[in-house]
């Protein structure tokens, strides 16, 4: 499991290895549905993912996901400048999940996929064991984090930088910092137990 105190520099070291969103498709004149169709496979699951985060149902998911791409679709085809297609999308995709999980009268957040962001190794199994002890008391943690403090830390562990973060829940920059401050904090304390 990560070192708490790496968690930033991990977030931070995978922007930096994310492949940009940025379009390979030869030619200046590359058609608006290839344009969106290699968006969508960079980062449905990551969008998907944090729909489930914010609480909206598993049924649910996959399609208020294809409704986001579907906006991006429409906004592209308008002929709107989109800067930074990442943060735009979880930001649509906060949006709609609010509105969702407001249609609901009972929801149930589910903890997204930490365990994607550990990578595996070759340890022997006591290690396997005390690595997997730990995760319980992380992911124990990660459950007591209040849903921003979540939510910030999902979106920061995908890359996003703080300012984008804030446009995506609609806070500011400094409130980002003191939630992912205080969630860190938190962690740190699970992992020294």
């Amino acid at each position: 499991m990560l070192n708490v105190r790496e968690w930033d520099c991990l977030a931070h070291r995978k922007e930096q290895e994310r492949k940009p969103l940025t379009l390979n498709l030869g030619s200046q004149k590359a058609n608006l549905d290839e344009q969106v169709e290699q968006i969508y496979e960079q980062t449905r699951t990551a969008i998907c993912s944090y729909l489930l985060c914010l609480g909206v149902p598993s049924s649910q998911a996959p399609e208020v996901t294809q409704e986001v791409f579907l906006r991006l679709y429409q906004s592209m085809k308008e002929g709107q400048t989109i800067e930074n297609k990442r943060a735009w999308l979880f930001r649509v995709a906060h949006n709609l999940g609010l509105t969702v999980r407001a249609r609901e009268k009972s929801f149930q957040t589910v903890s997204p996929d930490w365990d994607r962001l550990v990578h595996p190794s070759g340890l022997s199994p006591e290690h396997e064991m005390l690595d997997r002890e730990k995760n319980e008391r992380v992911a124990a943690a990660i459950d007591k984090l209040s849903a921003q403090q979540r939510n910030c830390l999902y979106l920061r562990s995908e890359g996003l930088r703080y300012r984008e973060i804030a446009a995506v829940i609609g806070i500011s920059p400094s409130a980002v910092n003191e939630f992912l401050r205080r969630a860190i904090s938190r962690l740190a304390e699970a992992l020294s137990e």
